[in-house]
C-alpha cells in the first residue's frame, strides 16, 4: 500500500460481533433492483447506478429500507459496497479506473451520515466477488492469478474509508485463497463468503472444513476475521458434518429464498421463494444452535424476510 493511503485499522466489526449475538446483514440487492426495472450494467451489475441520479435513487431507497428496519429494532446492519463486480478489467472495459471503488464506496458512507447518532449500528464493507461466474468453479483462477487479479480493487476499498472487506460469492478454493491473501495486506479486517451446494460443500466439492482450514494456515499476514455462506438456502449447510473448530470460524449466513440447488434456480423461470416462516426457523437454528452471528437474505429474499426474521428474533429471545 502506498504510503498516501489512510487504511481504516480499526476492529468496528470484531467489536460489533463480541457486543451483538445478532446483526444483520442486507437481502438481495443486484436480484431486487433488477426486479424493480432498473436497468444494471451487463457486465459491472449496480456498480455505475452510483453515478447517475436515478440510480442513486434506487440503490438509496433499498440500503435505506435495510438499515431503518435494523435501526429501527436496535439492532446493527452491515452494509456491502456496490462494488461486486467492479473489478480493474470489468471498470477497463467502460473506461474506468480501479479508484472508481472508491466512489462506489463513497455512496454509501454518505448515506449512512444521515443516521446521526444512530450511524454507529451501520458498518459498511468493501465488497468483492470472482472473475467469472460465480456459479462455475470451473471458471475460477489459481491462487496466484487470484491475487495479482484482485489485488489492487482489494487496496482500492481499503483505502476508501470502509469497516471492512467482504469476498463473496466464491465457488472455489483457489481463487478465494489468493483473494484472501490479497485483502490479508490491507490490514483491514475481511471475510470470506463462499457459494455451497445442497450437499454443503462448496462449488467445486472442497468441505467446508478444508477449506476454512487452508485459508487459515495459508492466509498472511492476517487470516480472516471469519467466514460467511452466500447465495445458499439455509439447509444447505451441514454443521454437524464439520469439524467443532471450523464451525466456529462460520460467523455469517447470507441465505436464499428457495431450497431449490443453483443448477435449478438458473434454469427457473420465475422467481423461487420457500415458505418464509421455514426460512426464518432455519435461519434462527443457525444462529441459536450453532452461534452463527450475522445473518442476511441472497435470492428471492427482500425486507419481509428480515423483518420477520427480526420479529422471532424478538419473541425467541425475550
Amino acid at each position: 500500500m502506498g504510503e498516501e493511503e489512510a487504511v481504516n485499522t480499526e476492529k468496528k466489526l470484531a467489536e460489533c460481533l463480541d457486543a451483538n449475538d445478532l446483526v444483520l446483514m442486507e437481502a438481495a440487492v443486484i436480484e431486487s433492483l433488477r426486479r424493480g426495472g432498473v436497468e444494471l450494467h451487463p457486465s459491472l451489475e449496480n456498480a455505475l447506478l452510483v453515478t447517475e441520479p436515478g440510480g442513486r435513487a434506487a440503490l438509496k431507497k433499498l440500503y435505506k429500507g435495510f438499515v431503518d428496519l435494523a435501526v429501527g429494532h436496535n439492532l446493527p446492519i452491515l452494509l456491502a459496497t456496490p462494488t461486486w463486480r467492479a473489478n480493474p478489467e470489468r471498470l477497463a472495459g467502460e473506461g474506468l479506473s480501479v479508484d472508481f471503488n472508491a466512489e462506489a464506496a463513497g455512496f454509501l458512507l454518505k448515506l449512512r451520515e444521515e443516521y446521526g447518532q444512530r450511524a454507529d449500528k451501520v458498518l459498511i464493507g468493501g465488497l468483492m466477488g470472482c472473475k467469472n461466474d460465480s456459479y462455475r468453479p470451473e471458471e475460477g483462477l489459481d491462487q496466484k492469478e487470484a491475487f495479482l487479479f484482485h489485488e489492487p480493487q482489494a487496496r482500492a476499498l481499503a483505502g476508501s474509508g470502509v469497516d471492512y472487506l467482504m469476498a463473496a460469492t466464491l465457488p472455489c478454493l483457489n481463487e478465494a485463497l489468493g483473494m484472501a491473501q490479497a485483502l490479508s495486506r490491507t490490514g483491514l479486517e475481511y471475510i470470506i463468503s463462499f457459494v455451497i451446494n445442497s450437499q454443503g460443500r462448496i462449488l467445486d466439492g472442497t468441505s467446508l472444513d478444508e477449506a476454512f482450514a487452508t485459508i487459515d494456515r495459508k492466509t498472511g499476514p492476517q487470516k480472516p476475521l471469519g467466514f460467511m455462506i452466500n447465495c445458499a438456502h439455509p439447509s444447505f449447510l451441514k454443521p454437524k458434518e464439520m469439524m467443532p473448530k471450523n464451525l466456529a470460524r462460520l460467523m455469517g449466513y447470507q441465505a436464499n429464498a428457495s431450497s431449490l440447488d443453483h443448477d435449478q434456480l438458473d434454469n427457473a423461470k420465475s422467481l423461487e421463494s420457500d415458505d418464509l416462516k421455514a426460512w426464518v426457523r432455519g435461519m434462527l437454528d443457525l444462529n441459536m444452535e450453532h452461534g452463527i452471528n450475522i445473518l442476511g437474505g441472497c435470492c428471492g429474499t427482500t425486507s419481509d424476510h428480515l423483518k420477520e426474521l427480526i420479529l422471532q428474533y424478538k419473541k425467541t429471545t425475550t
